[in-house]
């Protein structure tokens, strides 16, 4: 059976919605071009090994990595384990009848809280559609631009707190883990985002789960692609 929503199985990405590749056979692709044995993993996979190998999940038995990026990707360890049967996090829905999703339903986790759909917001706001995300973040620094914002900032890190809160509760983690594109703006973010899980997360699941940033960056699933 192939694996779906970009999870590659046999070398197959059967339908991967945000690259638009759909019974992509990128094993063979790839081994014709650098005649080498060629392994094929999940991208969010791939950081949260690295995470787990060498980083912000070393120490703990059961954690998520949660990647975000252009899309939201999941790597979730039990017993120290990776589960690979577990799909990504984010095609759970989080609004009824919500926005559609590149996946074709609605109301998706990353329909909301990736930080493609972060960076879609601040470049229609701003009317600016040929915004880099270098020049995004450069605009998200400054305090008058941030203010402005503020509204579209203050949604995505509701919703980025709900699907967190969701996750960190049907996993148990000691640890969760944020990767991806997120980092670059943890100074923006991260704080807001913490305040925003202090507010919705019970007493007890916030002494459960600890949240933090990726130790590796946004490397983190290249480091990880070399351990597979």
């Amino acid at each position: 059976m192939r694996q779906s929503l970009g999870r590659p199985k046999d070398g197959i990405i059967s339908n991967s919605p945000n690259l638009k590749a759909n019974n992509l056979n990128i094993e063979k692709i790839i081994k014709e071009i650098v005649n080498k044995p060629v392994n094929v993993k999940n991208d969010g996979m791939c950081a949260g090994i690295a995470e787990k190998e060498y980083g912000s999940l070393k120490n703990c038995n059961n954690g998520v990595f949660l990647g975000i990026g252009t899309g939201i990707g999941t790597a979730i360890f039990i017993g120290g384990k990776l589960e690979e049967s577990i799909r990504s996090a984010g095609h759970m829905i989080i609004e009824r009848d919500g926005r559609r999703c590149n996946c074709g339903k609605y109301g998706c986790f990353e329909a909301y809280a990736s930080m493609k759909t972060l960076k879609t917001q601040v470049r229609e706001r701003l009317m600016k559609e040929d915004l880099s995300s270098k020049q995004i973040l450069e605009l998200l620094q400054d305090r008058i631009t941030l203010e402005h914002l503020d509204d579209i900032i203050s949604e995505y890190i509701g919703y980025l707190a709900i699907g967190i809160s969701n996750i960190s509760r049907l996993c148990s983690a000691e640890i969760l883990t944020i990767g991806g594109s997120f980092v670059y703006y943890k100074d923006i973010l991260f704080d807001r985002l913490q305040s925003e899980l202090d507010k919705i997360m019970l007493p007890m699941e916030k002494e459960m789960t600890k949240i933090n940033l990726a130790e590796l960056g946004n490397d983190a699933g290249i480091i990880g692609a070399t351990l597979i």
